[in-house]
């Protein structure tokens, strides 16, 4: 078995945010909840959440959940071929506050 490494931007990687951002926007439901949805683990689910790589057989499980959904889009964020209406729901999630990355505060201010 392949160990996935964790990247080094944790619940800020991109991947992350858009796992986040997708499971909020579509489905308005907890990581549990999600991870029952998905038939994995809330432990495997959470550690993708949180910046390990989403791995094929997920992707591909959201795929089914989320028909419209890419590929593209879960492990590149390419938006080209994801319905609009989808599209909509996904990038209002991502604008929210808890989306976005908080500043980095520089060192001695």
């Amino acid at each position: 078995m392949t160990r996935r490494l964790k990247e080094n931007g944790g619940k800020w990687e991109p991947q992350a945010v858009r796992l986040r951002v997708l499971r909020c926007a579509l489905f308005e439901e907890p990581s549990s909840g999600f991870a029952r949805r998905l038939n994995v683990s809330p432990q495997r689910l959470g550690n993708m959440e949180n910046g390990f790589s989403l791995s094929i057989d997920v992707a591909n499980k959201i795929r089914l959940a989320a028909p419209g959904m890419t590929l593209d889009w879960l492990y590149h964020g390419v938006e080209i071929a994801v319905p609009m209406q989808m599209l909509m729901r996904l990038r209002d999630e991502a604008a929210k506050p808890e989306n976005q990355q908080p500043a980095v505060k520089a060192k001695g201010k």
